[in-house]
């Protein structure tokens, strides 16, 4: 299989694509180009003009944001198939955040002019942007209420069952990034996440290797975290 048919596969498997169809896909891979890039590539800056929309093929890029006080954090962690800042190239606003390759990444760059024509056009691809959004809307809520209510503990547990397969509900916790930008993701000091790892793998949770932490049963993984908002909804009054 060449480049051009990989990129091709894995953008055909990104949910936005999924969710916009091959007519669609075809119109906006028209003009748009792959490249592949080095660890630390800064792909745009906090405060600049959309010139293009990104779907991450490859990798992981990591979206950092800087206060006016002069301080940053890693707002989010985004990987193979998402799209990512859509808002900013849909209404012509500079980017929020920062986004840098947290690791090697291969990129879709779809120039955001035809992005915005298209969708003014395609019915598909407006259906294709309310899920993409309406997914980063859930996102961003969820982690809000995980970094204003639930512990490390939970927080470390949820993320790193999100990066095993559900179907599969057993398996290795890929942590390519750098541990200082899932420590600044999940609102925890690099010495607190390696001390909470210690933690999840001396209760049975998870078991660290040299590929990434091992975890034997997801659902347990993730029916500890949940168990708080569970029992907050069997009390509530009927």
């Amino acid at each position: 299989m060449s480049k051009r048919e990989t990129s091709y596969a894995m953008t055909e498997r990104s949910p936005f694509f999924q969710a916009a169809g091959a007519a669609a896909m075809a119109e906006l891979l028209r003009p748009s180009f792959t490249q592949l890039l080095p660890k630390g590539t800064v792909l745009f800056d906090q405060g600049e003009e959309p010139e293009f929309l990104h779907l991450v093929l490859e990798g992981s890029v990591g979206l950092h944001a800087t206060g006016e006080g002069g301080g940053s954090t890693v707002v989010e962690i985004f990987g193979a198939g998402e799209v990512f800042l859509a808002p900013a190239v849909i209404l012509r606003l500079p980017y929020l955040a920062t986004a840098a390759a947290l690791t090697e990444i291969r990129v879709l760059m779809i120039p955001a002019e035809h992005f915005r024509d298209t969708l003014q056009r395609s019915f598909e691809v407006s259906r294709a942007c309310n899920e993409l959004l309406s997914r980063h809307w859930r996102l961003m809520v969820d982690q809000v209420v995980d970094l204003k209510l639930n512990s490390v503990e939970i927080r470390l547990g949820r993320f790193l069952a999100r990066r095993i397969s559900e179907e599969a509900g057993a398996g290795c916790a890929s942590l390519p990034e750098p541990r200082s930008a899932i420590a600044a993701r999940l609102g925890m000091t690099p010495e607190t996440l390696s001390r909470t790892l210690a933690a999840l793998e001396s209760s049975g949770r998870l078991r660290r290797t040299p590929s990434g932490p091992t975890v034997s049963d997801r659902s347990a993984l993730l029916g500890r975290a949940d168990a708080p908002r569970r029992r907050q909804r069997a009390n509530r009054p009927r």
